[in-house]
């Protein structure tokens, strides 16, 4: 929306809540499916894994190129504004959008619903859901004038550290879901996967990667000051 309005093309913002609801509703569709009793726990774990390490490469590619994103997301908008199809171009990328972040977030959910207690689980929700429409609205507000730089590498660094909660989380449940009923998994992975004694450990030492990346930004952006 952002880009559109930059563009002076107000006239495609329809389309983008028309992608982004249906991208919604399809993944909402999906988080229950993949929730019910009838789907293999396997297949739903190697899911969740797949989606947070993609939301942790997303992380680096984007720490990496924080420099320039800006101008070549409005430079690539641009150029798809320019063909005949921009609507349908626009409903689709939105839809693309919604189905994966709703997918990412219904997924996140469900593995904290697995480890820890339900109640806390659905006030962080509630809340989540009431910071949105707060999150829209201050943006509005403030723009991209008030430390967004800052406020995106901080996201980042919690985004990074969920995602790989997530990955470590979806192989416990994938150990879990193949080992059969005697539960036997190997103490390679009991270390290190969730309630293992190297979980914290493992954790920070994956951190390293997006929180190198942002020591990098910061070190070029004072070489270029002095």
């Amino acid at each position: 929306m952002a880009s559109l309005r930059s563009t002076k093309a107000e006239h495609l913002l329809p389309w983008v809540a028309g992608g982004a609801t249906t991208g919604c509703a399809a993944g909402v569709a999906l988080c229950l499916w993949l929730a019910s009793s009838s789907v293999d726990s396997r297949w739903t774990a190697g899911l969740t894994f797949v989606l947070a390490f993609s939301v942790l490469l997303m992380v680096s590619t984007m720490l990496v190129a924080q420099s320039t994103i800006r101008s070549r997301t409005q430079t690539l908008v641009a150029n798809w504004l320019e063909k005949p199809a921009a609507p349908l171009i626009v409903l689709a990328f939105c839809a693309l959008a919604g189905l994966r972040e709703t997918l990412e977030a219904g997924l996140f959910l469900r593995s904290l619903w697995i480890r820890a207690d339900s109640s806390d689980v659905l006030v962080g929700a509630t809340l989540g859901l009431v910071g949105v429409p707060c999150l829209a609205i201050a943006s509005l507000k403030l723009s991209t004038r008030i430390g967004i730089l800052a406020a995106f590498r901080l996201s980042a660094l919690l985004l990074s550290l969920l995602a790989i909660q997530m990955m470590l989380g979806s192989l416990a449940e994938f150990a879990r879901a193949s080992a059969g009923s005697d539960g036997t998994d190997s103490h390679l992975l009991q270390i290190v996967l969730p309630n293992g004694r190297w979980y914290t450990w493992f954790c920070a030492a994956l951190m390293f990667i997006p929180a190198s990346f942002i020591v990098r930004g910061w070190w070029k952006e004072s070489a270029r000051l002095s």
